[in-house]
């Protein structure tokens, strides 16, 4: 304002200006600076607040973005629980669909009931042996009719109800079946019982299977009893003709003694055959019953099996039959029972010269093949047909089983043979040839009791022992006589 004074006053003075006008002009330039001022404080203040305004804008924009990308990520979140939530929702309709595939094609029967024991569902194979309809569902489960000829069906869901244990018992249907009934808690996601499952299994076959067992049982007790039963008189009537066999040893013996001696012998063989008979009926009870025990020793099961051949040579003259033995080792000392190998061997001898014709050959033969021992016993006999080789291990079959066959047999003496190699940790196989002859194979695993144990030594080929096994075990052999 110090500027403009002397600018109005020389204004003034120049032009004569009175006083009042300058004054007006003064006051008017004063007012004008003034409001220009305040203008120009206005203008800076709006000018601030545009800029404090700009820069809220500018904080907004930011958070605004920010927003943006918070807003992106939590939609990127959602598709993917979308995703996943039709893949859970796929998974479910997959498992749904799988459930009630199962449901509708498994062959026990269920019912789903409620807490108030009204159905809920129930599969296909139910309606076998209880009247339901599709129209049943949500029907009391008391007012369903069924086959069965115990109803329990409404009392074990009450049980489980308040119990909330499972319930069992078999049932039996008015056709003839047998049936498990199993009712079981229904527990939700969250594990409350909210109803019942109630199952029928189809036990028929199995109670069939159990009567069967159970028959066999008995069947083979009363066999085992009746063995022993007849063992017993066998023994007498065997011994009483022994002690009568040895009066008719004399020098001079004429025709009634020599009949006698006959008969005697006879009936000797034919106690025999039937003590055979007797101990192979006991050792299949043993078998059945897993109570067949070995009496394992340390022994040369060469010298076994060699002593064993070389006892039945002279029982072979009469039907002019060729035995060999032969052996790639001199001994083999392994753990095994000798008398059940005895008996193997025997009873393989036993069925060669049954069906080998005079002039024939029988071998035995005994290799090393490292860890086991094989025996091999082959003849020239009439052979075993191609159709035939499977069931001859079988208990209670035979090659033959005509009535006009010409040999004897039961049909269990090589299922026995069989048992005991197995026993023995071995195996047994047959080779035939049809009209030409068979080999049996033994394979034995060579194995030895510790060190401590005593090695056996076989029996001396003339021993009464043995020669009553002989005995027995040829017994069914009648031209050997």
């Amino acid at each position: 304002m110090k500027d403009i004074m002397p600018i109005i006053s020389l204004d003034c003075r120049d032009h004569n200006v009175d006083k009042n006008e300058y004054i007006n002009k003064y006051d008017i330039e004063k007012k004008l600076n003034e409001k220009i001022m305040r203008l120009e404080n206005e203008l800076q203040h709006t000018k601030e607040c545009l800029q404090s305004s700009n820069e809220e804008h500018l904080v907004y924009n930011e958070e605004l973005l920010s927003a943006n990308e918070e807003f992106k990520a939590v939609n990127d979140e959602l598709l993917k629980i979308n995703n996943q939530y039709q893949h859970k929702n796929q998974e479910l309709s997959v498992l749904y669909s799988d459930v009630t595939n199962y449901l509708n094609s498994t062959d026990i029967g269920t019912i789903f009931l409620d807490e108030k024991l009204c159905i809920r569902k129930f599969t296909p194979s139910i309606t076998k042996e209880i009247n339901l309809k599709v129209q049943d569902i949500g029907r009391p489960m008391q007012d369903i009719s069924n086959n069965l000829i115990n109803d329990d069906l409404n009392m074990g869901a009450i049980e489980v109800l308040s119990s909330h244990m499972l319930y069992e018992k078999e049932i039996e249907s008015k056709n003839g079946s047998w049936y498990l009934l199993k009712c079981a808690p229904y527990c939700t996601f969250d594990n409350l019982i909210k109803g019942v499952v109630l199952s029928l299994v189809d036990i028929t076959n199995k109670k069939l299977l159990d009567e069967t067992i159970l028959s066999e049982t008995l069947k083979t007790e009363f066999f085992s009893n009746l063995s022993h039963e007849l063992r017993t008189p066998l023994n007498i009537i065997l011994c009483t003709l022994q002690l009568l066999d040895t009066y008719t040893i004399s020098s001079e013996v004429n025709d009634i003694e020599r009949k006698f001696k006959k008969y005697i012998g006879i009936m000797k063989q034919n106690c025999y055959r039937q003590l055979r008979l007797v101990n192979n009926m006991i050792d299949i009870t043993k078998l059945d019953a897993g109570f067949f025990d070995l009496n394992l020793q340390n022994c040369n099961i060469v010298n076994v099996v060699e002593s064993v051949t070389m006892s039945v040579a002279e029982y072979i003259k009469t039907k002019s039959i060729k035995l060999i033995f032969d052996t790639d080792i001199e001994e083999c000392i392994m753990s095994c029972d000798p008398e059940k190998i005895e008996r193997v061997i025997l009873n393989l001898l036993s069925n060669s010269i049954k069906f080998t014709r005079s002039g024939g050959i029988m071998k035995v033969n005994m290799y090393d093949k490292g860890k086991n021992i094989i025996i091999a016993i082959k003849d020239t006999g009439i052979g075993i047909p191609p159709d035939k080789l499977n069931i001859i291990f079988d208990r209670f079959r035979q090659v033959d089983r005509s009535l006009t066959r010409k040999q004897e047999g039961s049909g269990i003496g090589l299922s026995i043979v069989k048992s005991l190699v197995e026993l023995h940790g071995g195996t047994i196989s047959v080779r035939s040839e049809y009209g030409k002859g068979t080999e049996f194979i033994i394979v034995l695993p060579i194995m030895v009791l510790p060190k401590d144990n005593d090695i056996y030594e076989a029996f001396e080929s003339e021993s009464q022992e043995r020669i009553e096994r002989i005995h027995i075990e040829f017994s069914d052999i009648y031209s050997l006589n």
